[in-house]
């Protein structure tokens, strides 16, 4: 190997936008989104500012809609969710990318850690296509309606870690210290309420439908204990020319039967696992200092693993 092959020496040729792309490409799923969203938003920001026309072709091309003459342009299900309201406009201004982006940023790190980037991603996705679609099913009628914004997947994401961590310590505010489950419940009452009020002719401006799609999308999933990966594991998965095949018959040594002593990382995946059972039964407050550091191993662990879809070591 010569000096030109050596990691350091590469390093120090790398071109700078190669760099930046490598480092986007390590960031977390839920870092890659909230980036997404935030890209969108400057790039619309760019080429609708100042300029009504252009802001009014670009929201009317991919926010989510009752039109149907545009039902056929799929793309929108999805669009729709990397979309914001425009600063310039009321209401909702930045206020309604940077909630949205909180929202994402703070719950979604513990859905991927426990879920996996894969199953994270697809989890995220779906629940904005089902929201959306909810939105529209919803608002069915003469009178043209359309949305924008990450709400029904953040929404969604909030749900299933109230869910997951029913006990979790939250600040309401900043200030005020509530169970999880309780801030779920307000999510979801607040919601019913702007519909209430939405239908009595308040005309609240917020697309609560797609709220309440997104909390249910996630009361199933978790209800249901569903799992895309495995939905879709046979597609856009090539088959492998070369089998490996593994002895798992117990081996024997005079009249004794040895079986294969777990790896280390097996056992602290086995740890960890029974672990999170507990807190998610009993809370944060219930474990000793020797389950923290445990469970504290087992994340470091699993965030080393982050990437693959391997069911194997889902959490």
């Amino acid at each position: 190997m010569g000096i030109h092959d050596r990691d350091y020496y590469r390093d120090e040729e790398t071109p700078q936008r190669a760099q930046m792309v490598r480092n986007i490409r390590k960031l977390s799923v839920t870092n890659k989104l909230l980036l997404a969203n935030v890209v969108s938003y400057v790039v619309c920001w760019l080429v609708c500012y100042q300029s009504q026309a252009r802001t009014e072709a670009v929201y009317s091309a991919l926010s989510i809609t009752n039109d149907y003459s545009q039902f056929w342009q799929v793309w929108r299900v999805l669009t729709y969710g990397f979309m914001h309201s425009p600063h310039w406009a009321e209401p909702g201004g930045i206020w309604h990318l940077l909630m949205n982006g909180f929202g994402l940023w703070m719950f979604g790190r513990f859905i991927e850690q426990r879920y996996g980037g894969a199953e994270f991603l697809r989890f995220y996705l779906l629940a904005i296509v089902f929201s959306g679609l909810v939105f529209v099913v919803t608002n069915l009628g003469p009178e043209p309606t359309r949305a924008v914004g990450a709400s029904g997947g953040v929404v969604a994401i909030v749900i299933l870690f109230c869910f997951l961590y029913p006990h979790e310590k939250l600040l309401i505010y900043g200030i005020i210290p509530v169970p999880a489950w309780v801030v779920g419940i307000l999510y979801v009452g607040f919601d019913i309420v702007t519909g209430v009020r939405d239908m009595q002719g308040a005309n609240a401006a917020i697309a609560w439908q797609a709220h309440l799609g997104g909390a249910a999308f996630a009361t199933v999933y978790y209800l249901r204990h569903w799992n895309f990966g495995k939905w879709f594991s046979g597609f856009g998965k090539r088959k492998p020319k070369l089998s490996v095949y593994r002895d798992d018959t117990p081996q024997q040594v005079g009249a004794k039967t040895i079986n294969d002593e777990p790896s280390a990382e097996a056992q602290l995946i086995e740890q960890g696992e029974e672990i999170l059972r507990h807190l998610h039964e009993f809370g944060e407050d219930s474990l000793s200092s020797r389950q923290r550091k445990t469970l504290e191993r087992y994340s470091e662990l699993m965030q080393q693993r982050r990437g693959r879809d391997d069911d194997q070591y889902r959490i």
